[in-house]
């Protein structure tokens, strides 16, 4: 799907799984939100340009029918997957800004090194595993920490700053 400017975009989800929002507002300009109907704060929001992923609908319970709202200046486009269609990823991961990864590693545990962008930004992480021990953790200041994570599994990372990402026995 492609757009130019804010636009709703509406979808139906297909079975019990997550949905991962791939968007790509890199020729924006401006701010840009990603957001759905309801929520009390954005999937995600930055000044442009804007590229990353989100993960929508994680409970088995969500409507089919589902809408994101994409609040931008500029061209962009967005891919919708389900998260079992991710490709696996092992070893350590970085980047910058929002980003859905699906870990192939057995461990226990993530060790996350975390630069915030600016003063307002922060960082959520949350990672939902086969053993269902869903577990979210973050912080609105730079660290370097080892977090529960009970690998393989989705971990789904919010934040405009820079990250890395190492599986930890």
């Amino acid at each position: 799907m492609s757009g130019n400017g804010p636009s709703n975009v509406a979808y139906e989800r297909q079975g019990d799984f997550a949905v991962v929002i791939d968007l790509d507002c890199s020729a924006c300009t401006g701010t840009t939100t990603v957001t759905a109907p309801g929520r009390m704060s954005p999937l995600g929001e930055a000044s442009a340009p804007l590229r990353g992923s989100f993960l929508m609908d994680v409970f088995q319970d969500a409507p089919v029918n589902q809408m994101l709202i994409v609040k931008a200046e500029g061209p962009w486009t967005v891919t919708l997957q389900s998260w079992n269609d991710l490709p696996y990823v092992s070893g350590p991961q970085s980047g910058t800004g929002p980003a859905v990864l699906f870990f192939s590693d057995d461990v226990a545990h993530v060790t996350v090194d975390y630069a915030p962008a600016g003063t307002d930004d922060s960082f959520s992480g949350r990672v939902f595993t086969v053993s269902d021990n869903t577990q979210a953790f973050g912080d609105s200041e730079a660290f370097s920490e080892v977090f529960d994570a009970d690998l393989p599994g989705i971990m789904a990372i919010q934040t405009n700053g820079t990250w890395t990402v190492t599986p930890t026995p």
